[in-house]
């Protein structure tokens, strides 16, 4: 009468465990959701490594992103002295870079000044997230990385290129990004934190050149 009694409180147990266990999303509905995030208001710190780059090892750089096409970018360690203290500042209209141990700010129209490596993993992480839906994609694991917890997805295209793309549970933002393409070579892009809440400060986006600094403003 007993064993009666526990065989189906053993199923009920398990149906009830079953249930309360979240279903984790597909690939490509966590490349959807990279998408929007990367699009939108979010703050990381970045360390970039390139494959093949003029330069070796990683660029360290703190990025702010605003969905209004606003834009700031500081490079916090660098490969090389002329990578290392810079900051480009964009309004979405004007682009200042500034490079400090030079004492000499440029602006330009928005999209034009870039900050080697770290412009470039913006680009193509851009170009991943893109191009992913026309790719094979599936959840490859759970992992912890040094930002935080994150979903991996393998990504396969017909022509060879793949890419592994780990996406931050917490905010839904790309947290570590692993490149191989003919467009793009071989690069890691991994965060060390990721801040995803919305609303920068406007004051992140302006650039008022410090006094006594070189300025040279290209048409």
């Amino acid at each position: 009468m007993i064993s009666r009694l526990i065989i189906p409180f053993i199923i009920l147990t398990a149906v009830v465990a079953a249930c309360d266990v979240p279903s984790r999303p597909d690939g490509s509905s966590l490349i959807a959701q990279a998408r929007q995030v990367w699009a939108g208001d979010w703050h990381a710190v970045w360390q970039i490594e390139w494959g093949g780059a003029p330069v070796r090892g990683p660029l360290v750089a703190e990025i702010w992103h605003a969905g209004n096409g606003r834009l700031r970018i500081e490079t916090l360690e660098a490969p090389a002295a002329a990578l290392s203290g810079l900051t480009l500042v964009s309004d979405g209209a004007t682009s200042w870079l500034y490079d400090l141990r030079q004492n000499r700010a440029e602006a330009q129209p928005a999209g034009q000044a870039r900050i080697p490596l770290a412009s470039d993993a913006l680009d193509a992480t851009d170009w991943l997230l893109k191009e992913a839906s026309r790719a094979m994609t599936r959840v490859a694991g759970r992992e912890m990385l040094e930002s935080g917890l994150a979903d991996r997805v393998a990504v396969e295209w017909s022509n060879g290129d793949r890419a592994m793309l780990w996406v931050h549970t917490e905010s839904g933002l790309p947290a570590r990004i692993e490149l191989h393409s003919a467009v793009w070579g071989e690069a890691t892009f991994t965060t060390r934190s990721i801040d995803p809440s919305a609303g920068k400060p406007a004051e992140l986006f302006t650039f008022q050149p410090p006094p006594g600094v070189e300025v040279v403003t290209r048409p």
